[in-house]
């Protein structure tokens, strides 16, 4: 008996005694830095090894990794000076220092000479110094996953046969492991029920959060045309195609249908198909009715203001038109009514006006134009001047029948016929081009371009020198589109990829949509 308790407290001694090794064999830090990066993850960070110079990085040399090592060790706490009467460098931490000579395999360890594999280097202005003999003789651990050749610096035991599912491990594989590009051009002939079709397609996948697709119009303005070649070379952009239908060969050069940038319309007119795209890259077709409350935020009484478009320049009974700086200075009034002023958000003025006169819209804000008949209306409110506003855009009745989803939406634009709805083809033509028989019946064939979304999130851009509208359906059909329609054609048909002209317009163009990639 007494030698069964004396065997177990000798046991909970060598346990005890254990305990505090176990504890210590836990890492509180981790460095990995990887052969021929600049990345590295120090802890939770991702940062560079020299944050000074993306060019310095850990290079291998007799089978040893050399690497100017003051951010590996200010990590754990230590330090790594330049000695100027030695040619060499001091490197310390938790009181023990290893000093190392440019050129020579000999090395001091707390005073005591001990001799390495290979020499600290001066390459790059930086002194790269073997990371295993410094780091091991500091009390680190290091260990190597050669998969990846990345190397593993910690002030623990680290398991060397599953380095790989350390995060910082796992980060530092993300961060360096190339990605496959999201966008691609394919340029091939398609054959179709209706005949054979060249196109340029450009497909960009919305599921790569480094993609980023906005709207555009030149310097943010209405009514402001730019070579399509000024505008790709100012844009940064991978991918560009022409959007909406504009008014041409008019005066007034405005967009048809809706444009959103930024989160913002700069135009918005309804009856046209549109294509919405949120921050998260999320895709969502259809006609959407716009409309927009002017309302009061303060703690005042409450009062709210409708508006059914924006920046549109015809006036008449019933309507009311937001104008925004998107418009230009002014605007001028075609149909008596009343106009709202807003300056930085606050209230500023309100009168009624006749047609004739020019408004100025002011550059911090917006002006908001009701017709006679909207402002004698029983339920039009006077506006009280010096109420804090904003502008909050909306579905008529908060719907749209054809299934276009407002929430979150940053880019809009808008085009037409219609090809694909909900993964079927559309055999109606819209009565909109139904009344331009030479450029959308079912035989005439023209330049035109198309935008569409698959089943899986990738967006289409389409580009063709000759197809009839049939032609088109079938072609985006075939692309495996869900929802598809036309942008403009003709003479704007434009395209553009990494610096190619694809397709180059007859005309100068106002809206494009652009697609970006942050590397």
């Amino acid at each position: 008996m007494k030698k069964r308790v004396l065997s177990l407290l000798l046991s909970l001694a060598m346990l005890i005694s254990l305990l505090p090794a176990a504890l210590a064999a836990s890492p509180t830090q981790v460095v990995a830095l990887k052969l021929n990066s600049p990345w590295c993850v120090i802890g939770s960070e991702t940062t560079t090894i020299d944050t000074s110079n993306s060019q310095v990085v850990p290079v291998a040399e007799s089978g040893r990794t050399l690497l100017p090592i003051a951010r590996v060790l200010e990590a754990f706490g230590g330090s790594a000076t330049w000695v100027p009467e030695t040619n060499g460098v001091l490197c310390s931490l938790n009181g023990v220092e290893v000093e190392l000579t440019i050129g020579s395999n000999a090395a001091l360890v707390d005073g005591q000479p001990v001799t390495m594999d290979v020499p600290a280097r001066a390459m790059n202005n930086r002194t790269f110094v073997p990371v295993r003999f410094v780091s091991e003789n500091l009390g680190l651990t290091v260990e190597y996953e050669p998969t990846n050749q990345i190397v593993v610096v910690a002030d623990g035991a680290v398991d060397a046969s599953a380095l790989t599912s350390l995060s910082q491990v796992q980060t530092l594989i993300e961060k360096t492991t190339p990605k496959a590009d999201p966008t691609t051009l394919t340029q091939q002939s398609y054959s179709l029920p209706s005949g054979t079709v060249s196109a340029k397609v450009i497909t960009v996948n919305m599921n790569d959060s480094r993609v980023s697709v906005r709207a555009n119009l030149p310097d943010g303005k209405l009514n402001n045309t730019r070579s399509f070649s000024d505008i790709c070379a100012s844009s940064g952009a991978v991918a560009v195609i022409n959007a909406n239908y504009f008014n041409s060969y008019d005066e007034i050069q405005d967009p048809i249908g809706h444009v959103m940038v930024d989160g913002e319309f700069l135009y918005a007119s309804t009856g046209m198909a549109s294509i919405g795209i949120t921050a998260d890259n999320k895709m969502t077709f259809g006609r959407p009715p716009m409309f927009f409350r002017v309302k009061t935020t303060d703690s005042g009484t409450a009062q709210e203001w409708s508006g059914f478009e924006v920046n549109v320049l015809s006036q008449f009974a019933n309507q009311s038109v937001l104008y925004t700086p998107a418009r230009g200075a002014s605007f001028p009034v075609t149909y008596p009514g009343a106009v709202l002023v807003v300056e930085n958000g606050v209230t500023t003025n309100y009168r009624t006006v006749s047609s004739g006169e020019t408004i100025t819209i002011p550059a911090n804000g917006f002006v908001l134009y009701s017709s006679t008949e909207v402002t004698s209306t029983t339920w039009y409110q006077i506006p009280q001047m010096g109420r804090a506003v904003a502008i909050e855009p909306y579905l008529y009745a908060n719907v749209d029948p054809e299934g276009f989803e407002l929430e979150g939406v940053q880019t809009i634009v808008s085009g037409g016929p219609s090809l694909i709805k909900d993964g079927a083809v559309v055999s109606q033509m819209e009565a909109v081009f139904a009344t331009d028989p030479s450029r959308f019946s079912a035989n005439s064939s023209a330049p035109r371009t198309a935008v569409g979304a698959t089943a899986d999130n990738k967006l289409l851009l389409v580009s063709v020198s000759s197809a009839t509208i049939q032609q088109m359906r079938e072609l985006m059909s075939q692309l495996g589109c869900v929802n598809a329609f036309c942008l403009d054609g003709g003479g704007s048909t434009a395209m553009y990829y990494k610096g190619q002209t694809l397709a180059s317009p007859g005309r100068q163009l106002t809206t494009t949509l652009q697609v970006f990639v942050n590397e």
